[in-house]
């Protein structure tokens, strides 16, 4: 009898140390917690428009001759309302590109021995079209191709 009354009492403790484990879990896990910041979303991005802009040449010139041709060919996504004023700005952003990447090419901050560093070609080109249409406009410069010609 006492054996069966002591199993009896292992049983239920047992029983409620699962129980109070069962709904400890659950309102940590399961129930919104009062404290917690409810999650914010971002606002959404505002719509875009791709500017095209002529193939860049560049050459990268060595200590006594001009030893490669990069070809950097790229679109500025800007904010859809400043898309005209972009278009109308190609000159002066061709301009911003090409002074951006000759001098990469002439501190060698593009370069990754011979071969361009696209992120860091990149980086530059959305720092000077920030400068030229306005860092709230641009929102990223694609890089949509590059080609090196070795002389």
């Amino acid at each position: 009898m006492v054996k069966a009354l002591i199993v009896l009492v292992l049983g239920i403790v047992l029983l409620g140390g699962a129980s109070f484990g069962g709904w400890f879990v659950y309102q940590k896990y399961f129930t919104e917690q009062p404290d917690q910041p409810k999650k914010v979303e971002p606002p959404p991005k505002p719509p875009t428009a791709f500017v095209r802009l002529a193939p860049l040449v560049v050459p990268m010139i060595g200590p006594s001759r001009v030893e490669q041709f990069v070809t950097v060919v790229v679109a500025v996504e800007v904010v859809l309302d400043k898309q005209p004023m972009a278009q109308a700005n190609q000159p002066r952003l061709t301009d911003a590109f090409l002074t951006a990447l000759y001098g990469g090419i002439a501190d060698q901050s593009i370069l990754n021995g011979a071969l361009v560093n696209i992120p860091a070609v990149k980086a530059k080109l959305v720092e000077a079209a920030g400068k030229v249409i306005g860092k709230d406009a641009v929102q990223d410069v694609l890089v949509q191709a590059v080609t090196q010609r070795n002389l």
